[in-house]
């Protein structure tokens, strides 16, 4: 398809808007998201642009939200960026695959199966310790975790290993002030967790509850309705190194 010069631009600068910024939303851009709306040949442009360079947009209530594919060695951030982002203390893969599970466990706390959209609005902090811990704890009734791991294409055994060596709080020396920060104890971890997704626009704290964003809810629905991105899911955990810190999340 052969797209007008003009409208072709005005999908060009809509992507890089959302590249910017992971969203255009209607609040903001009123005119350019009104395009999207109602001039096909400006939104067919932008989601091919948007295809080719292997990115998603995911579209919820009035606003539009970019993500990277799987694997997306340009847009996307390797296993040594997120480390990176993290901060100190997580150069080593066990504290970051624990990272993902924390994720995967919020995830699957604010979802129910077979739902497209959250069924609470909030997860306290408390229950989620809890939570995580009744699932490591689950771990331990495998009779072989290496071989779950090696048939889940995760490693849940350095996951356990690292959770169950940590204290629930860490003080500093010499005082009664809990640590808020860094990977020596189990809360400090999912402090760690939450601020990741908050500088990614997934969820946000208030009053030690997590609560889910906008592009979260958007990200998460795509997923679960687009069989592209199951697909690239499904080849990318057949595909990752147990070990490896060279993939593309």
């Amino acid at each position: 398809m052969k797209y007008e010069k003009e409208k072709l631009t005005t999908a060009l600068d809509m992507l890089y808007h959302m590249l910017s910024t992971n969203s255009l939303e209607q609040s903001k851009c009123p005119r350019h998201y009104a395009l999207y709306e109602h001039d096909a040949e400006i939104r067919d442009a932008l989601e091919l642009c948007a295809e080719r360079f292997g990115l998603y947009i995911c579209r919820r209530e009035n606003a539009l939200y970019l993500s990277a594919g799987i694997n997306n060695k340009v847009f996307g951030m390797s296993n040594d960026d997120i480390k990176y982002e993290l901060g100190k203390g997580f150069n080593s893969n066990s504290a970051m695959y624990t990272v993902f599970f924390i994720m995967h466990v919020i995830v699957s706390e604010f979802y129910e199966e077979s739902m497209y959209d959250t069924h609470q609005q909030k997860i306290p902090k408390e229950n989620l310790l809890k939570t995580i811990d009744s699932k490591i704890n689950a771990l331990s009734t495998f009779e072989d975790i290496q071989k779950l791991s090696e048939e889940y294409k995760f490693n849940f055994k350095e996951i356990k290993e690292l959770w169950d060596s940590l204290p629930v709080r860490e003080f500093r020396p010499n005082s009664d002030d809990e640590k808020e920060r860094g990977t020596g104890s189990k809360l400090t971890m999912i402090n760690e967790t939450i601020k990741f997704m908050e500088k990614h626009d997934l969820a946000v704290e208030n009053n030690n509850a997590i609560y889910p964003t906008p592009r979260f809810k958007a990200l998460v629905a795509e997923a679960y309705t687009n069989s592209k991105i199951r697909n690239d899911i499904l080849e990318f955990l057949e595909n990752i190194e147990a070990e490896g810190d060279t993939e593309n999340a």
